[in-house]
């Protein structure tokens, strides 16, 4: 019988949004050939977050989620029901469609690498066919020491593979797919804090004078870190609309912020006679830095693919590998910081920091304070 069963569209019950409630989402299943009917609900653990505004995000997802395997076939009679525990690429894709929900693009981005390169892996080992339950601590240990070994990975990238794969396994955990996260016991890797290294006045003229020559959209993609301070993965997501003219101001919005609050930046005479100096085309919607670092309505897709153009030259030039894209940012700071005599306040502003000891910790990195009550006692 084609349409044999029939269901109510799932939704979200969160009692005009009480998080001292417990939220479901709901929906009614009925079996036409029999007349049998269930009303069924599920949690999902979304009642454990406790902020309004993420449980609802978290919830409708879950909605969604409940809609899809509705929509392929599911039902609780077991007619038709598809596999409890299903493989190990059916759960990761499954998750994948939850989270894209709920997260920025940015995140999606890293979430879709991460888990490309993890079911790789698993297609390798012939593991496609394990379900989900079967993946456990050993596989896990296995697939971070090849990260580790084969990858190469620094610290950093380790980690963040890691919290990636944890997150979607805790998701998996909630729906009683797996008992318990088989990454869980995995420490992570310790990382080097501070290693800010600034160009010296020669090695920025090089640079420039390179870029100048053979790669000048790069050559503008440094100068906005340098004089505006401004992240890489934050200035590949900037619109033309973000530079405002008038005031000489660059918007950074809270999507496109590291620390998700909507922020701006001035923009100093060097860098206004730059913006001058690329001729924008009156496209506002247009990203500054697109594919190929070019204005247009594509985005740059991978950020490390700007870092490693970047760094080439670099190395072409005799520089060397502890210094990065990021030197322009430490190198505008050293130059500034003089420039300010000491205020600090106006530096940590430029800088978009949230609080003065921030600004203070960062400087000590680049030796630029000084303890004067040691200097004048010896």
């Amino acid at each position: 019988m084609k349409n044999r069963f029939t269901y109510t569209t799932p939704i979200l019950n969160h009692y005009e949004l009480d998080t001292s409630r417990n939220w479901l989402v709901s929906f009614s299943f009925k079996d036409l050939l029999t007349g049998h009917e269930k009303r069924l609900q599920f949690r999902g653990g979304i009642n454990r977050i406790k902020k309004k505004e993420e449980r609802l995000i978290e919830g409708r997802a879950l909605a969604k989620f409940w809609k899809l395997q509705l929509e392929a076939g599911w039902n609780p009679f077991g007619t038709d029901l598809p596999k409890l525990n299903p493989t190990i690429p059916e759960a990761f894709a499954a998750i994948t469609e939850l989270k894209s929900l709920s997260v920025g693009k940015r995140t999606k981005e890293s979430y879709k690498y991460a888990i490309k390169l993890f079911l790789a892996w698993i297609e390798e080992h012939r593991m496609n066919g394990l379900d989900i339950n079967q993946l456990d601590s050993t596989h896990a240990r296995h697939y971070m020491d090849y990260l580790t070994l084969t990858k190469k990975y620094s610290g950093r990238t380790f980690n963040d593979h890691l919290v990636i794969l944890s997150t979607y396994i805790n998701c998996m955990v909630d729906r009683d797919w797996v008992a318990k996260n088989p990454f869980r016991k995995i420490k992570k890797s310790k990382i080097d804090i501070g290693r800010n290294i600034a160009f010296s006045e020669d090695e920025k003229k090089a640079i420039i004078s390179h870029l100048k020559a053979s790669d000048i959209q790069m050559y503008y993609f440094t100068q906005f870190i340098y004089y505006a301070f401004i992240r890489r993965s934050e200035l590949a997501r900037l619109t033309i609309s973000n530079i405002d003219t008038k005031n000489w101001t660059i918007i950074v919005p809270s999507h496109v912020s590291k620390n998700r609050r909507q922020e701006s930046v001035v923009i100093p005479e060097g860098l206004k006679k730059i913006i001058k100096e690329m001729k924008l085309p009156k496209e506002p919607d247009w990203y500054i830095f697109g594919s190929g670092l070019k204005p247009g309505p594509t985005p740059y897709v991978n950020y490390n693919h700007i870092s490693t153009r970047h760094n080439k030259v670099c190395r072409e030039l005799g520089i060397g590998k502890e210094k990065g894209l990021y030197s322009w940012r430490h190198a505008g700071v050293c130059f500034l910081y003089p420039l300010l005599k000491g205020d600090m306040f106006a530096l940590m502003r430029h800088l978009r920091h949230r609080d003065l000891s921030t600004t203070q910790i960062y400087l000590k990195s680049l030796g630029l304070t000084d303890n004067h009550a040691v200097r004048a006692a010896w």
